[in-house]
């Protein structure tokens, strides 16, 4: 069996972040860096890709009945967990039952109703069974796949505190907290890679992250967007490291509590007329992202924005708008958009709390207005957001045909007639304006000059991916 690392020469990739995960258990990994690290030490069925586009990953070959809505999927040969024990069919089928188990807690347990049943054929095969149609299947299919041995008797309590066997590139090896962490290449994992181990830490400060990578402390950061400014004008910075431009799928937003009547749906509009069919958001912007569109992204390049007709308030109308105080780029278009419209007769006054508070107070309607941002997953689908029952709801908002219309989307498993289906929902949400899509942040990683970057790195970023998600390629 060939060996991951053969040469103990293999060289060390120093990866510096802003926060310690607060767990490597990849069942309860919700933040972006626990995440990225559950990416290197874990595999699941399916993936997103660096373009946005969903990939097998322990998956050779699917197969489907839409009568009987079944489906088959194939593994592919050679996956080993770090103990050096093959990953079968019977990983994923206990892995399932871990996850549905109400007991275990798992976050996105929701994401998971789709499924009526899912069942071993033989070790390299499986069969799902479906409640009923759901277009994307494969996009819930993300969820790292564990050892059935090591979790089959598991206390659900001392479970959320375990760092389970993966059977990715790497296996985590030390855990200094708060100031990083290490991780040593799986020896079982088949191919080999550039790197024997990665070596994570934290920096409290993000300014610090060009002056780590200039002094050759570290390989890679993430660049926040001032500092990437100054790249341009810094002939020793490019010397020294690159500049790589990514994006997140998701967008910072403007919602509106719609249980508040003096929210009504012309001053919505006024508010939409000023943000997106003006210049305004391209002079905040100044380069730093692009305009959003449609809460629907994959329409958003499409849906050029044309501005409605109001009536003037003829009353100003004072209003609270609320935004997290760590967020400098919501801040700061917070009290932009307080002096913008107050030429409407609308007084904004601005609230920052820190960002748990600021979560209780959307989830409590505790807001007229509030600037918030989604990371969401690769998919036209929006119920957590726009549905009545949508845990992201915020706004409050209820439209049965929206409901419907999201609900029929879920459903339809034929591509075309799905965007049609979701162009649909896009002209219900500019009807009603529960939310105000704003833009899609330029993120930037800072990667030492010594490093060989691939061609297809990625790109785009969704709710569970992450930049060095194709590491094996570096």
């Amino acid at each position: 069996m060939p060996l991951f690392f053969a040469a103990a020469e293999k060289t060390i990739l120093r990866i510096a972040c802003f926060d310690f995960p607060s767990t490597f258990n990849p069942v309860y990994a919700t933040s972006e860096t626990a995440q990225a690290v559950t990416n290197k030490i874990y595999q699941s069925l399916f993936y997103f890709d660096g373009q946005g586009k969903i990939r097998p990953e322990l998956v050779a070959a699917v197969s489907r009945h839409e009568a009987r809505l079944e489906i088959s999927l194939t593994l592919k040969k050679g996956a080993f967990f770090a103990d050096g024990s093959v990953l079968s069919s019977r990983d994923v089928v206990a892995t399932v039952a871990l996850l549905k188990n109400p007991l275990f807690e798992y976050p996105y347990l929701a994401d998971l109703d789709f499924l009526e049943k899912i069942e071993v054929i033989d070790p390299l095969h499986l069969r799902i069974k479906l409640k009923g149609k759901f277009a994307p299947w494969k996009n819930y299919l993300t969820f790292k796949i564990l050892n059935a041995d090591e979790i089959k008797s598991f206390d659900p309590h001392k479970f959320r505190q375990h760092v389970p066997m993966g059977s990715g590139p790497f296996k985590l090896t030390r855990r200094d907290e708060p100031e990083g962490f290490e991780l040593q290449g799986n020896p079982y994992w088949p191919q080999r890679g550039s790197f024997a181990k990665i070596r994570y830490s934290v920096l409290r400060e993000s300014r610090q992250a060009p002056l780590k990578l200039l002094n050759g402390e570290i390989d890679a950061v993430e660049i926040q967007s001032d500092d990437a400014k100054t790249y341009s004008q810094m002939k020793k910075w490019q010397k020294q490291f690159r500049l790589l431009k990514y994006n997140k799928f998701g967008f910072t937003y403007l919602v509106f509590n719609m249980n508040n009547s003096r929210i009504d749906r012309n001053l919505r509009r006024i508010l939409y007329n000023r943000l997106l069919p003006t210049r305004f958001l391209d002079i905040f912007l100044q380069g730093t992202g692009e305009k959003v569109f449609s809460p629907f992204l994959y329409l958003s390049a499409e849906k050029r924005p044309q501005a409605f007709p109001t009536v003037a308030l003829s009353a100003p109308r004072k209003l609270k708008i609320l935004t997290n105080s760590e967020s400098v780029v919501r801040k700061q278009l917070v009290l932009f958009l307080c002096e913008e419209m107050k030429a409407f007769n609308i007084e904004l006054k601005p609230v920052f709390v820190e960002y748990q508070t600021f979560l209780k107070y959307l989830k409590q309607g505790n807001f007229d207005l509030a600037v918030s941002a989604f990371l969401l997953d690769m998919d036209w689908n929006l119920k957590d957001i726009l549905a009545s029952d949508g845990y992201f709801n915020y706004a409050g908002f209820s439209e049965p045909e929206m409901d419907a219309v999201l609900e029929e989307g879920l459903r339809e498993m034929d591509a075309e007639k799905r965007r049609k289906i979701y162009e649909r929902a896009h002209d219900l949400w500019l009807e009603s304006l529960p939310l105000i899509p704003l833009f899609n942040l330029n993120y930037y990683m800072g990667v030492s000059r010594a490093i060989k970057i691939p061609d297809d790195r990625f790109h785009l970023i969704g709710s569970c991916g992450d930049f060095f998600y194709n590491l094996q390629g570096w």
